[in-house]
């Protein structure tokens, strides 16, 4: 009788232990995929109410318009409320295999001291196969901006091209002018589209 007693008690002890992980798993992994939902809501902008989905636009990502160069370059600046920025050249060096990109900017109503555009850690470049160029082969190259006269300045130098590359579909690279106005994100990056390269 007092051996059916503590299997008895042994059994319900070890029920009880099994039991009470299975529910703190349950509200852990209930927790866990309402967390998931909102990380993909923010990444994604996409919320979801009971069976339909709808697509919200992506905060603080402003929209950015483009406008032509001389040459036919597509420029996309989302600091323009800053500053101007114009496409002047892309020179290509066969021996070296870098092609500098370079850039006209002016401040538009105060002068910026320090000012990044462009740089060397986070712009990329892709060409028509949709290869991905990295530039980090040189500095940046920092200026202070005036609003009465333009600046040229290397926006990048895009690392190990090929001269079998005669252009970039897109060049992506930041901005930074001090004092929280800068790209901080992927979405403010200043945009060239359709660069020509000229090889030496």
């Amino acid at each position: 009788m007092v051996m059916k007693k503590i299997i008895r008690t042994v059994c319900i002890a070890a029920i009880a232990l099994f039991a009470i992980p299975q529910q703190a798993d349950a509200q852990f992994f209930k927790k866990l995929k309402e967390a998931a939902k909102g990380v993909v809501q923010e990444v994604t902008g996409t919320t979801t109410t009971g069976t339909a989905s709808t697509t919200t636009t992506a905060q603080n990502a402003p929209s950015v318009s483009y406008l032509p160069s001389a040459s036919g370059v597509l420029v996309g600046n989302p600091g323009s409320k800053y500053f101007t920025l114009e496409f002047v050249e892309a020179k290509g060096s066969k021996g070296s295999n870098r092609v500098d990109i370079y850039v006209k900017v002016k401040a538009v109503s105060l002068s910026i001291q320090n000012a990044l555009v462009g740089g060397a850690g986070l712009t990329k470049a892709y060409d028509a196969d949709g290869n991905e160029y990295g530039a980090g082969c040189d500095y940046d190259d920092k200026k202070n901006l005036n609003p009465d006269v333009a600046v040229k300045l290397k926006f990048a130098t895009i690392c190990e091209v090929p001269s079998t590359v005669t252009s970039f579909v897109l060049v992506k690279g930041p901005w930074n002018l001090g004092g929280g106005r800068n790209s901080s994100s992927i979405n403010e990056y200043i945009q060239l589209k359709n660069v020509p390269i000229v090889w030496e």
